[in-house]
């Protein structure tokens, strides 16, 4: 069975005297039509409003030029930066661009995909007092998504040593169960995801061959093996505006470029315990 870690504290809203500095948000964009445009605008309205002392940044991975003006327009009426993506392509590539920025001027950088809503403030605070086992900051925290159907999506991952594969913690039970969930050592997802600036610095950005739940637990996993702590913090939780799919596609090419990757590391650590 997989090895016990220490308990991690709970949240303390004292911990909020440290993040004095802003946060970037980084929202990858792609709008092949119009409909593509509403949930972004959402999640956009969301983080305004839930958020409003971080800046947001829109990095736009080549949308349609009609729909890419509509999606600048929004960005400036909500007051939020927008930026063309101009080297590499997909979502990862796009994370890259907002992970550069957020280092280069001293900021943390939270990612968040769209068509998520936050319903109430506090949750960024939340992410940033997020500490580790040794009471220093997460080098990665990162929330749950929950469905329109109140079930979760993801609360983070966790490595089936039956399976072999990485599989989402928490899918498809009642969202209630993470009112008595703890923080929890864990690889997170992309879809809420916030990584101190001095990690980007350490371990450096995400690798664009891949994408989707197999870039961000190469991520986590390269952020661990540096020797950073990466947290799921139940509090925090964006829901989803429509239905959506969280599980990793073992059959995918990234499936296979993930082992390669970190062949010959235990992924142990990060298998639950089997009572």
């Amino acid at each position: 069975m997989g090895p016990s870690a220490p308990p991690l504290k709970s949240f303390s809203p004292a911990a909020d005297e440290r993040n004095v500095e802003p946060v970037l948000i980084v929202l990858p964009a792609r709008a092949a039509s119009a409909d593509d445009i509403e949930p972004y605008l959402q999640t956009l309205v969301s983080l305004r409003a839930t958020a409003p002392e971080a800046m947001v940044l829109v990095v736009d991975d080549r949308s349609q030029p009609q729909f890419a003006q509509m999606l600048e327009a929004a960005a400036a009426e909500l007051d939020c930066a927008y930026v063309l993506q101009e080297d590499g392509e997909g979502t990862s590539a796009a994370f890259n661009v907002g992970l550069t920025a957020g280092s280069g001027h001293g900021m943390d950088v939270c990612l968040v995909h769209s068509g998520l809503v936050f319903e109430q403030a506090g949750w960024l605070d939340r992410l940033r007092a997020r500490t580790g086992t040794d009471d220093t900051p997460a080098a990665i925290a990162g929330g749950a998504v929950i469905e329109p159907t109140g079930l979760i999506r993801q609360a983070g991952y966790f490595f089936s040593l039956f399976r072999r594969q990485w599989s989402t913690r928490l899918a498809r039970v009642p969202e209630a169960l993470l009112d008595e969930h703890a923080a929890l050592l864990c690889p997170v997802s992309s879809e809420v995801q916030l990584v101190r600036r001095e990690w980007i610095d350490r371990t450096g950005v995400y690798d664009e061959l891949l994408d989707g739940p197999y870039a961000a637990l190469d991520y986590c996993l390269r952020v661990a093996a540096d020797g950073g702590q990466v947290v799921f913090e139940p509090s925090v939780r964006a829901r989803a505006l429509v239905l959506g799919e969280g599980e990793p596609d073992y059959e995918l090419p990234d499936a296979r470029r993930l082992r390669f990757k970190h062949e010959g590391v235990s992924f142990q650590r990060w298998a639950p315990e089997v009572i």
